[in-house]
């Protein structure tokens, strides 16, 4: 879809500086979350990284090497400093000319190509010492090696011709040419090809794993090729690096791929689902029994520490005396952790928050799945107009960067207790975090408000109130609404009718007042899906939202 109206364009700029700024942490907020009407669904899978997709990052092209390795062979344009002295003297820097001989006056034509760089110095000293027998010594050593042109193709970002040292090796020029595609390049499959004949086959995994790196030195006119990415597996869960890994042939062995992508100490099981024959199989097997299952293109591993879980850990900070972390059995509930603390005299025990791992990944799955449906809504709907279509590409990029950058907000995961007679009843899960704040005295006013700040609560103060300390409404602030984040995680939102009443218990000590942008749109479903992420993030992220 094209938007034609120049507000929603400023909008989704907007709301790309927003999550940007978010992201970097410099914004106003409340370490607190919500976890109202959420939906149920399937954790979200995060995306694993291809491996070895890192290794391209400018770190091999910046950092030519000209040739001062022992094992180079020293070869045609080559520059070689010689010194003679004693009964004869002579100093200069020769190069090797095309038959890959050197010419030292006196002695006539040495030829050094082919010679390893550690024995030139010997090597150009016996053919010295067949001309002076007595009193003339020589030193010679490799002064710079040739500079080469080597073609780059296949799979990488930016083919081309690039120039080098006949030294470098072919990390320098598959940097220099971008690196190899994530997407689409094989990290395998690299062939070095010299007038027609293949010279080397490199697979990096063995220099990303070991360490290990072909010694090969390249000519002019040397082509490196890099091959489409082979099939793949994905692994995952209790292992050092997950990863996308890749292997040559019709499928591989678990064990084999677990040599590159190390497995956690304790993982004990592994989960295996894969498509066999157009039929979708799935296992779970004990480690050492799945290490010689047969893995096939596209399938997924998770290694799991499947252990018999006798306690759980909780962490607990804030306005409480005592262990920072309490030990419990499996089972427990939040009652029998809350007898166990010890609070300060200003510590808020109405107000304390519980954040835990798997709701923080629902919120992040459900913020997903909006960020989907706008990007379907958008990317999908076709322009009506010779307007639209001149800016369909300059938005829809502008659209996937807002995308990309939204995914990046993270959600703590706020299980709200409060006003919950059964909360005490409720199962606490290893790594929960409990916090009990500090009795607050301030109102924080942010978002779109001339001036984000926070104020000294007074119950006579009305929203207006606060708004006019502020600074006032900003041009883009919604006038509507507006959202009341409190202290325990619960959410208030509060219609224009109300800001010039007092709210009684509406507003307390420690809440936040967040003053949403308006977003005004084309196209009313693009506006319901803009409103509904920017909501989901404010609450999901307590983070306030302001530009």
């Amino acid at each position: 879809m094209k938007l034609t109206s120049e507000d929603t364009i400023k909008y989704f700029i907007s709301i790309f500086i927003i999550i940007s700024v978010l992201s970097y942490g410099k914004v106003f907020a409340l370490e607190t979350q919500l976890i109202d009407k959420i939906e149920i669904s399937e954790k979200a899978k995060l995306e694993v990284p291809v491996f070895g997709q890192t290794l391209f990052q400018g770190g091999f092209k910046d950092q030519p090497f000209n040739g001062f390795n022992p094992d180079y062979r020293i070869t045609i344009g080559d520059q070689i400093n010689l010194q003679l002295w004693g009964a004869y003297s002579f100093s200069a820097t020769l190069a090797v000319d095309p038959k890959g001989n050197i010419f030292i006056p006196e002695v006539g034509p040495v030829h050094v190509g082919g010679v390893q760089n550690g024995n030139l110095n010997d090597f150009v000293l016996r053919h010295v010492k067949r001309v002076f027998k007595n009193n003339v010594q020589a030193y010679a050593n490799l002064e710079a090696s040739q500079p080469v042109k080597v073609f780059v193709t296949g799979y990488v970002n930016n083919p081309g011709l690039y120039n080098g040292f006949s030294s470098d090796s072919i990390l320098y020029y598959l940097d220099s040419s971008g690196g190899i595609d994530a997407e689409s390049g094989s990290f395998v499959d690299i062939k070095v090809i010299r007038q027609g004949e293949l010279i080397q086959q490199v697979n990096l995994y063995n220099f990303l794993v070991d360490g290990v790196m072909p010694a090969l030195q390249l000519r002019s006119g040397d082509v490196i090729v890099v091959g489409a990415r082979k099939g793949s597996v994905t692994i995952d869960g209790a292992v050092q690096q997950a990863a996308q890994l890749e292997f040559s042939g019709p499928y591989t062995q678990l064990g084999e791929m677990l040599l590159v992508s190390k497995p956690d100490p304790q993982a004990n099981f592994a989960r295996i689902t894969q498509i066999i024959d157009g039929v979708q199989q799935a296992y779970y097997l004990p480690l050492s029994q799945a290490m010689t299952t047969r893995l096939y293109p596209g399938a997924e591993v998770e290694l799991v520490r499947d252990n018999d879980v006798r306690s759980i850990s909780i962490l607990v900070s804030g306005e409480l005396d005592g262990p920072a972390t309490y030990i419990l059995p499996y089972g427990a509930t939040l009652h029998e952790l809350l007898i166990q603390l010890s609070y300060r005299e200003n510590a808020d025990q109405k107000s304390i928050q519980l954040y835990r791992k798997s709701v923080a990944e629902k919120q992040r799955a459900a913020l997903g799945r909006s960020l989907d449906a706008l990007q379907m809504e958008v990317l999908t709907r076709q322009p009506t107009t010779d307007l639209e279509k001149d800016s369909q590409k300059d938005n829809a990029l502008m659209i996937q960067n807002f995308i990309k950058q939204a995914r990046k907000a993270k959600p703590r995961g706020q299980v709200v207790i409060a006003n919950n007679p059964k909360a005490s009843d409720m199962l606490l899960e290893d790594g929960d975090e409990i916090v009990v704040p500090l009795k607050a005295s301030t109102v924080s006013i942010v978002g779109e408000v001339i001036f984000p700040t926070s104020l000294i609560y007074n119950k006579k103060y009305t929203l207006e109130d606060y708004i006019e300390l502020a600074g006032g409404f900003a041009n883009n602030a919604n006038r509507d609404e507006l959202v009341v984040l409190h202290l325990d995680g619960t959410i208030t939102r509060i219609e224009d009718r109300d800001f010039d009443n007092r709210l009684g218990n509406r507003l307390r000590p420690g809440d936040e007042i967040m003053v949403m942008p308006k977003i005004s749109a084309s196209e009313l479903q693009v506006t319901k899906d803009i409103t509904e992420i920017l909501y989901r993030i404010a609450v999901g992220t307590a983070a306030v939202l302001s530009f």
